[in-house]
C-alpha cells in the first residue's frame, strides 16, 4: 500500500473547512494553499520534489479514482440506493392505484380532485429535486439521504391516516398537504440516489449500476399495482366484495365505502416498507471519497470511508491512468474556489459555459416527461380507452344494471343518465362494472401494457448500456419515440373502439419498452455523470426538477383534451401532440449534451505473433478493434471547456456548421476540400 494512502486512512481529518467550490476544466483552481491540508507529502511529490505542492491533492484524487475503478458493480451501494428508488417509484405511481378508490368514496363525481392530487404530488417532488439536491452538495450526500427516507415515512403514515374527522374537515385538503410533503421526499430520492450510486461505482460499471438503480422504477409502478390486486382480493375473500354489486347499488353502499376506503390505506401505508429497509442501509454508507476529498477537502476520511466499503485495495504497483494525458495546468495564487459562491457560480456556469450543460440535462428531461407521465400517471381513463374494442354504451333502461338484481336493493344506475358516470368508473363501454371488476381491469391494462414493457426495457438496457454510445442513442431513442407516437397516434385513429384496437395497444407497449430502454434511463443517468463533483447533486436535482415541471405540463394538457375536446378519439391527438416533444429531446440531446464515452482502438493479440504450419514463429501484425471506453467522473466534470479541447462541438450552431460540412463533403468531395483550403 502507497505511503500517502496509510497515512490517509491512519489519520482521518478532523476539523471543519469551508467547502470547495469547482476546480476548472484543467484544475488550475487549486491553490498552494489545498495542499496544506494534505498529511505529508504525496507520492509524486517525493519522487519529484520540484512540483507544485498541488500535486498532492491530484495525486490524492488520482488514487481514489484508482481505488474506486479496482471494484465492479456493487450489490452494497446498489442495495442502499435500489431500496429508496423503490420507495419513490412505489409511492408515486402508487397514484394509479388509490385515485378510483378515493374517488369512490370520497368524490365519485368530482373529476378535479384527482388533478389537484397528482399536481401537489409534482410540485412537491420539483422542491424536493431542487432543495435536497442543493443540500446534499453543502452538507453531503448520506446525511441527507436519512432525512429524505424519513419525511417519506412520515408522510406515508399521514396519507394513510388521512380522514374528515370530527366537525367537517376537509378530506381532499389534508389528504392532499401529505401528498406534497411526500412529494417533497420523493423527489429528493432522485439526485441522492443517482449521485450517490454515480460516485460509489467504479468508471467501468457506473452506468449498469446507475441503469440497475432506475429499474426500480419500472418495478416500483408494477409493485404498486400488485399489492392493489392482492390487498383487493383479500378483501373480497374476507367481505364478500364482488357480491354486494359495490357502486352500482344501493343496498350495501356504506358498507362498501369502509371496505374499499380500508384497500387504498393498506396500499399506501405499505410503501413505508421499503423506506424502513432503506433507512437501515444507510448506516452502512458513507459520503463517497470523491466528495470528501474534492469538496470536503478531508482526504484521510475520503481513503478511510472509501476502505469501509471496499476494503483495502491489493495492489503493489503504481497506478495506471486511463484518461488521455493534458498538460500540467498553471496553479492560481489566488484563494481556493468556494462552493455556492457567486464568483464560482459566475465561472462555473458562464465563463467556462457550462450553462449549456444545464440547459441540455433539463430541457431533454423536460421533454422527455412531457410524454412519459401523460402516459403513466393516472391513465386509467387512457388505457381503458385504448383497450375499448367497441363504442361507448348509452346509459338507458336497456343496461342490464338499470335495475337492482338484489333483494330489496335499488340500482345507483338511473342516476347516471343525468350526471354521467362516477369518475371511478373508467370504461364507459362497460358502465355496469362494479368497483371490483373496474379495479381489476385497471390492474390488468397497467401490467400488460405499461409495467412488462417498461421493465423489460430497463433490463435490456443494463445489458446495453456499455455497448452503445449513450449521448448519441438518448438522441436516436427520441427520435424513434417520435416515429412510434406519430405511428400509434395513426394507427388508433383507424382502429380505435374496433376489434382492431389491441394493435394500438402493442404500439403503446412498445412505447414503453423504448421509453425505459433509452431517454427515460439517461435523463437519469447523464446528470449523474457530467457535472463536477461539488454541484452534481444540485445540477442533477435542477435537471430533475424540470422533467417534474413537464410531467405537470402533462397532466394539464391531459385534463385539458379529455374534459375539454369531446371527440371520441381524441386520446389519438395526444399521441401527435406528444410526438413533437420527442422530437424537440432529440435537438436538445444532439446539440448540448457531451459525450460520456470515448471509442478507443484495443488489441486482439498482445503479443503479436503467429505459429505457422511449420513450426516457425511468424511475427504479424495484431489485430485491432474498436470499443467505448466510459469517462471517468473527474474528466466529465471538467466541463464544457475539457470537451471542446478533446474537440467535441456542443451547441446547435457548432453542431449544424458541422452537419452541413459533412454533407457538402458527401455530395462533393472536391468542392468541400477547395472551400476549407480558399478559408485557410
Amino acid at each position: 500500500m502507497p505511503t500517502s494512502m496509510a497515512a490517509h486512512s491512519m489519520h482521518p481529518d478532523l476539523e471543519r473547512r469551508t467547502n470547495r467550490g469547482f476546480l476548472g476544466f484543467d484544475s488550475s483552481a487549486l491553490s498552494a494553499r489545498d495542499a496544506q491540508h494534505c498529511h505529508g507529502p504525496s507520492v509524486v511529490n517525493r519522487i519529484h520534489p520540484s512540483r507544485s505542492a498541488d500535486h498532492g491533492v491530484l495525486q490524492d484524487r488520482r488514487q481514489l479514482r484508482y481505488e474506486l475503478d479496482l471494484n465492479s458493480w456493487n450489490l452494497r451501494i446498489w442495495g442502499v440506493a435500489a431500496s429508496g428508488f423503490l420507495t419513490d417509484s412505489y409511492n408515486l405511481f402508487a397514484t394509479n392505484v388509490i385515485l378510483a378508490t378515493i374517488s369512490f368514496v370520497y368524490f365519485p363525481h368530482d373529476r378535479w380532485c384527482g388533478l389537484v392530487i397528482n399536481l401537489f404530488t409534482l410540485f412537491g417532488s420539483v422542491c424536493g429535486q431542487l432543495l435536497f439536491g442543493y443540500l446534499a452538495d453543502r452538507y453531503g450526500r448520506t446525511r441527507l439521504y436519512g432525512i429524505e427516507l424519513v419525511l417519506v415515512i412520515v408522510s406515508t403514515i399521514g396519507v394513510a391516516t388521512s380522514s374528515t374527522g370530527y366537525g367537517g374537515m376537509s378530506f381532499l385538503a389534508l389528504f392532499t398537504w401529505w401528498r406534497f410533503v411526500m412529494g417533497i421526499g420523493i423527489g429528493a430520492e432522485y439526485p441522492l440516489s443517482a449521485v450517490i450510486t454515480s460516485e460509489w461505482a467504479s468508471t467501468s460499471s457506473r452506468a449498469t449500476m446507475l441503469s440497475s438503480v432506475f429499474l426500480m422504477q419500472p418495478v416500483g409502478q408494477a409493485l404498486a399495482q400488485l399489492v392493489g390486486v392482492w390487498v383487493l382480493l383479500g378483501q373480497d375473500a374476507a367481505y364478500n366484495l364482488h357480491d354486494k354489486q359495490c357502486g352500482l347499488d344501493e343496498l350495501h353502499h356504506e358498507e362498501c365505502k369502509k371496505i374499499i376506503d380500508g384497500i387504498w390505506r393498506i396500499v399506501i401505508g405499505s410503501g413505508a416498507v421499503p423506506a424502513l429497509l432503506a433507512i437501515i442501509f444507510r448506516f452502512f454508507l458513507y459520503d463517497c471519497g470523491l466528495y470528501t476529498l474534492e469538496v470536503k477537502n478531508k482526504p484521510g476520511n475520503a481513503f478511510r470511508d472509501t476502505q469501509r466499503v471496499y476494503g483495502m485495495p491489493d495492489v503493489s504497483n503504481g497506478m495506471t491512468m486511463n484518461s488521455p494525458v493534458i498538460p500540467m495546468p498553471v496553479y492560481s495564487p489566488q484563494p481556493a474556489p468556494v462552493q455556492f459562491s457567486l464568483q464560482d457560480l459566475k465561472n462555473y456556469l458562464i465563463r467556462d459555459k457550462n450553462w449549456y450543460y444545464l440547459l441540455g440535462t433539463t430541457m431533454t428531461w423536460f421533454y422527455l416527461d412531457v410524454s412519459f407521465y401523460g402516459f403513466s400517471l393516472d391513465n386509467r381513463g387512457t388505457l381503458a380507452d385504448l383497450w375499448a374494442t367497441s363504442s361507448r354504451v348509452p346509459i338507458d333502461s336497456s343496461l342490464e344494471c338499470w335495475h337492482s338484481s338484489l333483494e330489496g336493493g335499488k340500482s345507483l344506475v338511473p342516476q347516471w343518465a343525468e350526471i354521467g358516470l362516477p369518475t371511478w368508473q373508467t370504461d364507459s363501454t362497460h358502465p355496469c362494472n362494479t368497483i371490483y371488476e373496474t379495479l381489476l381491469e385497471q390492474s390488468k391494462q397497467y401490467l400488460l401494457t405499461v409495467s412488462i414493457a417498461s421493465i423489460a426495457g430497463s433490463a435490456c438496457f443494463i445489458f446495453a448500456a456499455n455497448r452503445i454510445p449513450r449521448r448519441q442513442w438518448l438522441t436516436s431513442s427520441f427520435l424513434v419515440l417520435m416515429v412510434l407516437f406519430l405511428i400509434t397516434g395513426g394507427v388508433y385513429y383507424g382502429a380505435a373502439h374496433t376489434q382492431a384496437a389491441p394493435a394500438t395497444v402493442v404500439l403503446v407497449a412498445i412505447c414503453h419498452f423504448m421509453f425505459n430502454f433509452g431517454a427515460n434511463t439517461l435523463t437519469f443517468i447523464i446528470p449523474a455523470e457530467i457535472f463536477p463533483t461539488c454541484y452534481r447533486c444540485t445540477f442533477h436535482g435542477i435537471s430533475a426538477a424540470a422533467g417534474k415541471l413537464g410531467s405537470i405540463v402533462a397532466v394539464l394538457i391531459v385534463y385539458g383534451i379529455n374534459t375539454g375536446y369531446k371527440s371520441p378519439n381524441r386520446q389519438g391527438l395526444i399521441f401527435l401532440l406528444f410526438a413533437t416533444f420527442m422530437a424537440l429531446g432529440a435537438v436538445y440531446s444532439w446539440a448540448y449534451l457531451p459525450d460520456v464515452q470515448r471509442s478507443v482502438t484495443v488489441d486482439d493479440d498482445e503479443d503479436g505473433t503467429v505459429t505457422g504450419e511449420n513450426g516457425r514463429t511468424n511475427t504479424a501484425r495484431p489485430r485491432t478493434r474498436r470499443q467505448l471506453e466510459t469517462r471517468n467522473l473527474e474528466e466529465l466534470g471538467e466541463g464544457y471547456q475539457r470537451a471542446k479541447l478533446e474537440g467535441q462541438l456542443i451547441t446547435i450552431r457548432d453542431k449544424w456548421a458541422q452537419t452541413k460540412g459533412n454533407l457538402r463533403r458527401r455530395i462533393s468531395p472536391g468542392v468541400a476540400d477547395q472551400s476549407e483550403n480558399d478559408s485557410r
